[in-house]
């Protein structure tokens, strides 16, 4: 039997949770992507255990040998330990079972078959396990080749109708691809083409939450969503490669996550209201559909400017490559757009109480935006000269 050669600061505390296990008449196992990521030669920060018996129970006892923190989660029997910067994952062993003819939520129940647990994950790489009690320590449990997968660097369905089960299993094969520099058994890729048509039926909260899961990978993800067909099955726009290239280099360049300036491209076809994302992120999608090379250049679009996420500016960077110096200076500068008199200091000047002040004020803030105001005195001496022309009309 292969024994898996754990690192020496994970081996010491994977020792103890074997050793309470033990004590507690438990089975535990360290699962997934850590014991496929050791199998890989890579280094893994996570540590998930499976617990044959009571995950929770399990957690405490070695929350309390290392004086860690406990945090229990009510919808299933299971724990996170952290302490420091590290933590455990405590998981009791479940099967699951997916509702027929529908895309759905599993049905979970325990189980004391580790074999039962690793069944119903989502490839052979990912459906192996390492045993932790003291006796077996270290011992793989491999029963579906994942070790063979991984030495041949292939993504494997651990059964035909796994994508239709799970639609999300698509978008981590995808993103497995990327990040493991894997390829799709042959059969693998069948099904997934085959079961494309499912991630229809996935609810928006979750079909969103899997595309920023991939876009959290770097924009190279967008091609492989593409080529595999997902954005067409879909209905979603694949951005021009200048513009993904230009979002990478404005993403660094003003320090902002572009992961919803890919989302305002993916839908660039699709009407706002009708995507069911919040209201928040639904102005946003109409804010940047009201802009265009034009209006960019119009000295009123300041005050626009103003009403934008940062994720939406990045997009009109990416998308007016002509005008992009004026989004740059407004990243730049925005902090100085502001007036330095307010409306009552107007008023004192002579501008009548009402719109008039309004006006006067987002004067300044264009004129700011052009460089022909840069301090409370060149404000003055406008307002000055904007009386003294009123006056003689």
């Amino acid at each position: 039997m292969r024994r898996i050669n754990l690192p020496k600061g994970q081996r010491k505390i994977l020792k103890i949770v074997g050793e309470l296990a033990k004590k507690l008449h438990y089975s535990a196992y360290l699962v997934g992507g850590p014991v496929r990521d050791l199998l890989l030669g890579r280094t893994s920060q996570d540590i998930d255990i499976v617990c044959i018996g009571d995950a929770v129970k399990l957690a405490r006892q070695f929350s309390k040998r290392i004086r860690g923190e406990l945090q229990s989660h009510h919808d299933f029997p299971n724990a996170t330990v952290k302490w420091g910067r590290a933590k455990i994952d405590f998981v009791t062993a479940r099967s699951e079972t997916y509702p027929k003819g529908k895309v759905g939520l599993p049905e979970v129940k325990r189980t004391d078959d580790i074999i039962i647990d690793l069944k119903r994950r989502d490839f052979t790489v990912n459906a192996v396990a390492c045993e932790l009690l003291p006796r077996h320590f270290g011992s793989l449990i491999d029963p579906f080749n994942g070790l063979k997968d991984c030495d041949r660097r292939l993504i494997r369905v651990l059964h035909p109708n796994s994508f239709k089960e799970d639609p999300t299993r698509i978008f981590r094969a995808i993103r497995f691809i990327m990040e493991l520099e894997f390829g799709l058994e042959k059969d693998t890729e069948k099904y997934l083409k085959q079961h494309l048509k499912y991630l229809m039926e996935l609810t928006h909260d979750r079909l969103w939450k899997e595309i920023k899961l991939c876009l959290n990978d770097g924009s190279s993800i967008l091609k492989l969503l593409k080529d595999y067909g997902v954005l067409d099955v879909l209905g979603l726009s694949y951005p021009e490669d200048k513009f993904i290239g230009r979002i990478d280099i404005g993403a660094v360049q003003f320090g902002v996550d572009c992961c919803n300036t890919f989302i305002l491209a993916l839908c660039e076809n699709k009407a706002p209201r009708l995507l069911d994302f919040n209201n928040k992120f639904t102005r946003q999608m109409e804010y940047v559909r009201k802009i265009d090379s034009n209006r960019l250049v119009d000295v009123k679009i300041v005050h626009e400017l103003f009403n934008f996420e940062d994720y939406s500016l990045l997009y009109l960077f990416g998308k007016y490559p002509a005008n992009s110096i004026i989004i740059e200076n407004f990243f730049d500068n925005r902090g100085e757009l502001k007036c330095e008199l307010n409306g009552t200091a107007i008023r004192r000047m002579g501008i009548k109480e009402g719109p008039e002040i309004g006006k006067v004020l987002d004067k300044i803030i264009e004129k700011r935006w052009t460089g022909r105001i840069s301090s409370k005195q060149d404000e003055v001496e406008f307002v000055t000269k904007y009386l003294e022309e009123e006056s003689d009309t």
